[in-house]
C-alpha cells in the first residue's frame, strides 16, 4: 500500500509547508518557508513530494493590521488556496483553525508563549525536524506547519480507514506534566 503524504501549511507572513508520512517517523521531515518564494517555487516543492492531501491553516486577518497587511495577508492565502485546488485535480484543500490543532498537540499556553510550546511540542514529536535557523532562532511558521501537518495526519488516517476520530492530545502522552 502506498503511504499517505500529508502537507500541512501555515500561510502566515513566515509561513511553512511541511510533509509528513503515514508510514511513520522519517529520518528527515521536509519542511520548506514561504517567505519570499514564489508561486513557481512552491509548486515545484510540492510537486517533488506529491501529497495527498493538503490542510492549510484557517486563519483570517487581525485587529490592528493596516489595510495594506490584510490585503497582502489575504492575497497570500487566497494565492495558496488557488495553487493547492490546481495541484490536487480540483479538490479544495482542508483547513483547520488554528484552535482545533493546537489544542490536538496539547498547547495550554496562552499569547506568545503559544509559539515556544509548539515548538517544544514539535520537537519532542518530530526530533528530525530542523524548526531553528542558522542563528539558532526559532522558526515558528515550520513548528506550526509541523503540527498542522500531524494533525492532518491523524485526522486524515482516521477518515481513510473509517475510525473514529479521539481529539485527545497525543502530546501529554510524553509529557510529565499531564
Amino acid at each position: 500500500m502506498k503511504p499517505m503524504l500529508i502537507a500541512g501549511i501555515d500561510p502566515g507572513a513566515n509561513g511553512a509547508i511541511c510533509v509528513l508520512s503515514s508510514t511513520g517517523l522519517a529520518p528527515q521531515v521536509p519542511l520548506f518557508d514561504l517567505k519570499n518564494k514564489t508561486p513557481w517555487e512552491i509548486d515545484s516543492w510540492l510537486f517533488t513530494y506529491q501529497p495527498s492531501f493538503i490542510w492549510i491553516e484557517d486563519v483570517h486577518s487581525m485587529y490592528g493590521m493596516s489595510a495594506k497587511s490584510n490585503f497582502s495577508f489575504g492575497r497570500n492565502i487566497g494565492m495558496l488556496h488557488g495553487m493547492c485546488e490546481v495541484f490536487c485535480s480540483g479538490c479544495p484543500p482542508e483547513t483547520v483553525t488554528p484552535k482545533v490543532w493546537q489544542k490536538f498537540a496539547g498547547v495550554t499556553a496562552k499569547g506568545k508563549a503559544i509559539k515556544k510550546q509548539v515548538a517544544k511540542i514539535a520537537n519532542t514529536l518530530y526530533p528530525a525536524a530542523n524548526l531553528y535557523g542558522k542563528r539558532g532562532g526559532l522558526l515558528d511558521g515550520r513548528a506550526d506547519a509541523l503540527m498542522i501537518a500531524h494533525y492532518a495526519l491523524h485526522h486524515q488516517i482516521c477518515k481513510t480507514y473509517d475510525m473514529e476520530c479521539n481529539v485527545t492530545s497525543t502530546y501529554k502522552f510524553l509529557s510529565k506534566e499531564e
